[in-house]
């Protein structure tokens, strides 16, 4: 292969240009998605690999068994540090917490991810600043240190040292700048302040329990090469047994069903993306599914095999056009190693053209698929990802030009010069039919999944919640629910013309956040229940009513009333056998059951209802507003009085129908990622029909026109070209079909609530195939009924 097979397969792509930029098109399709795909995975496995000595580090993990859901966290006491630095030589360790504050520059505030690190944080991590003195700044109360995107965002200019920024109201200024971290990390941060310098990271006691021990951070310990980190596990466990286990009260400990109450585990920094664990808490969203990444980067390579593979055929078609040249080349003495040369450098020079416009797509096409995926990308494309995909697309090249190269070896040159050898080889066919059948299957699987995933999603986004959402806002207070500054907003709020009625609830309906349980002694047993403190006139504003007995009556339930309601999993729970036995009966020989509650969904429809219990409590962080009028309006006036009272807090307000959306996101992003799937493999799937129906027309022309002299009609030759392909259509359903059935059934299997979808989105998949076939083929078959006996005939 030398320059001179480029030249001659450039003149070639320049005199069939329709084919040129079919060919280049489809595989830059291909390419593109492929490389967002493979670049994701390799983004998704290479979390936290930049950092320095990142295979040494190892970051503490915790669960509280005796809380109501015991998860594990990615924090820790913050005396385990001085326990980590004390186990044993040369282990290094360094902490942080996480603060999220509303940042202030003008009349500008923004939300800013605050850490409060130790002074040795970053030189744990191998980082230096690139402009100031990050170690100075760390050491003093009115100094932070940005990372460069966010001095840029906020200051409008990166160069942002000694400029001020006010934190939650206070003055601090910017004394060092530091390089962003890349998306994949999980010590990301917007800005640092030193800790021990401010309030923020004041440790909160809780009973016997020593402040050290009761606050949590984020734990970092390094250990030397040759350290056990299990020894290191077992000691920080032991000690969180000694000094928070032991004085913990007894009821805990009921809670925790004999467990311990605090398991604490030891995880390697790099593994941490991955950790099912987390993955499985509820702040799983910022963690890796491994399946699901795998999955993705087989879905990438289906999709360049489908590329390729109409590629081929495309280059398979040409080189049975191109059967006089090959022939001609093969009398001059070409022998098989430079024909086969020949059609390399043309099979490469198509690869590599659409492996560059892939790579300019998925560059164009970066910052929407960091939406889909819900993660910061930028800078995934880098030089290294860009030298594999060209790789990539140097290999496809050599393995797309063997099909041509052999169908252009075995042609023999008496039968060429002849005009004897128009025909395919039955075996050729039959792998030409698989590979249209394996097109279709994927294309029939993909969509079937698709539809079902994004029927699932507005299905359970838009179920009922047990009240009606459209009116009401939900607005989460800054700092305590009892601030003079809380207290006075809510004073002004009942007042808004645009405003009928405000509630106050512990977290809102559908989020799954602050959660409260109590233990209460029903019949001589302990059960944990789920308590939600709502203020008195909570279901009425609602609009819900008593399943039996009554609700909360502003009137008759005076703060400080120990009067309760259950829902109906409740009562059961309880020991109740029908949930209005419970009404007027004592629950813990202190709380009046007084009425039973519908139930209101509080999860998502991947969780059963589960018990609970209101009692009577204004005083919360969450309010529910119920508005009049436009919505808009009401918004802006809650934002003017939110502004008076909270100058330095960023306005937390969002519609009730938005929270129960909002758990169900990463299924949107799930179907939205499926359907451009789904639509380059169907996109795909036809254009392999119309190169095959393209073929099979040419192939079969004698064949058409000896049946047109023997009196056949236009429709009857229609229905042969198209008989072909409802075929091969079938053989696709065949397989696609039972494949999405199963991945659907795999997918809903995680709901304890399922839309009424039965099979349709299987066989509306095979429908929108079978349109996009019909679509594919009917300018040949009408070639097909138009053919004139006298032209096949002289070809």
């Amino acid at each position: 292969m030398n320059v001179r097979d480029f030249r001659v397969g450039w003149r070639l792509l320049l005199q069939e240009p329709a084919y040129s930029g079919a060919a280049i098109a489809g595989l830059a399709v291909g390419f593109a998605v492929c490389i967002l795909l493979l670049g994701f995975v390799r983004y998704c496995f290479t979390y936290n690999a930049h950092l320095q000595d990142s295979e040494h580090i190892f970051v503490v993990k915790e669960r509280r068994n005796m809380l109501p859901r015991p998860e594990w966290r990615v924090r820790g006491p913050a005396a385990l540090h001085g326990v980590a630095m004390a186990s044993g030589p040369g282990v290094t360790a360094t902490g942080a917490q996480t603060v999220d504050v509303g940042a202030r520059y003008g009349a500008a505030l923004s939300a800013l991810e605050l850490r409060v690190v130790d002074a040795n944080y970053l030189a744990f991590f191998g980082k230096q600043a690139i402009a100031g003195d990050a170690a100075a700044a760390l050491a003093r109360p009115d100094a932070l240190v940005l990372t460069r995107s966010k001095a840029q965002q906020l200051f409008g200019r990166a160069d942002a040292l000694g400029m001020v920024l006010h934190l939650n109201g206070a003055p601090f200024a910017v004394k060092a700048i530091l390089e962003d971290e890349p998306g994949n990390s999980t010590v990301g941060f917007d800005a640092l302040v030193g800790v021990g310098k401010h309030g923020w990271d004041v440790p909160p006691g809780q009973g016997a329990v020593d402040p050290a021990w009761s606050a949590l951070r984020q734990l970092y310990i390094k250990l030397p090469a040759a350290a056990d980190p299990a020894a290191l596990q077992n000691v920080l466990q032991e000690a969180v047994a000694r000094e928070v286990d032991a004085r913990m009260p007894a009821t805990w400990r009921e809670r925790a069903g004999g467990a311990r109450l605090t398991d604490i585990a030891v995880a390697p920094l790099n593994a941490l993306y991955f950790d099912e664990s987390l993955l499985r808490s509820r702040a799983g969203a910022r963690f890796g599914n491994r399946p699901l990444v795998i999955a993705l980067g087989a879905l990438a390579l289906l999709i360049l095999l489908l590329a390729s593979t109409n590629y081929v055929n495309l280059a398979a078609v040409r080189t049975a056009a191109r059967q006089r040249e090959i022939g001609v080349r093969k009398v001059l003495g070409a022998g098989p190693a430079r024909l086969a040369s020949q059609f390399i450098a043309e099979s490469l020079l198509v690869c590599m053209l659409a492996t560059l416009a892939g790579l300019v797509v998925a560059w164009l096409a970066a910052p929407l698929f960091g939406e889909l995926v819900n993660r910061q990308v930028a800078g995934m494309l880098d030089l290294p990802l860009c030298a594999a995909a060209l790789a990539l697309g140097g290999l496809t090249g050599v393995l797309s030009a063997l099909y041509p190269a052999w169908i252009a070896l075995r042609l023999p040159v008496v039968l060429i010069l002849n005009e004897r050898s128009g025909a395919e080889s039955p075996g050729a066919l039959r792998l030409r039919r698989i590979v249209t059948v394996f097109q279709c299957g994927t294309a029939i699987c993909l969509i079937g999944v698709t539809l079902a995933v994004q029927w699932q999603a507005d299905y359970a986004s838009l179920a009922d919640p047990g009240f009606d959402t459209a009116p009401l806002v939900v607005l989460t207070l800054p700092g305590e629910p009892d601030s003079t500054a809380a207290r006075a907003f809510q004073t002004e709020l009942v007042r808004l013309p645009q405003v009928s009625g405000v509630a106050a609830i512990s977290e809102a309906v559908g989020r799954d956040g602050n959660k409260l349980m109590r233990t209460l002694t029903q019949n001589g047993a302990a059960l944990t229940i789920e308590t939600k403190p709502v203020s008195a006139n909570f279901f009425q504003l609602l609009g819900v009513h008593a399943e039996t007995g009554r609700l909360f009556d502003a009137a008759r339930d005076l703060p400080g009333s120990t009067n309760v309601i259950l829902n109906a999993v409740g009562a059961r729970s309880l020991g109740f056998a029908q949930p209005q036995d419970a009404v007027g009966r004592l629950v813990n020989n202190t709380s009046l059951v007084v009425g039973i509650a519908p139930d209101l969904r509080y999860r998502t429809l991947r969780e059963k209802p589960q018990p609970m219990m209101y009692v009577m409590d204004a005083v919360q962080p969450v309010l529910l507003v119920k508005a009049t009028g436009d919505r808009a309006a009401a918004m802006t006036a809650l934002a003017l009085l939110w502004q008076r009272h909270f100058p330095d807090a960023l306005f937390e307000a969002v519609a009730a129908s938005s929270v129960f959306a909002g758990n169900y996101s990463d299924d949107r992003r799930l179907g939205k990622i499926l359907t451009a799937a789904s639509a380059v493999a169907t996109v795909l799937a036809g254009f392999g029909i119309y190169v095959l129906s393209a073929y099979s027309v040419k192939r079969r022309a004698r064949e058409i026109v000896l049946r047109k002299i023997h009196g056949a009609k236009r429709s009857d030759i229609g229905r042969l070209v198209v008989r072909e392909f409802i075929g091969l259509l079938a053989v696709g359903a065949l397989i696609g079909i039972p494949l999405a059935l199963l991945a659907i059934e795999r997918y809903l299997s995680a709901f304890v609530e399922r839309a009424p979808m039965g099979a349709w989105p299987a066989f509306v998949a095979l429908a929108c195939v079978a349109i996009v076939a019909a679509a594919a083929i009917a300018r040949h078959t009408v070639r097909a009924m138009r053919m004139l006996p006298a032209t096949a005939l002289r070809t």
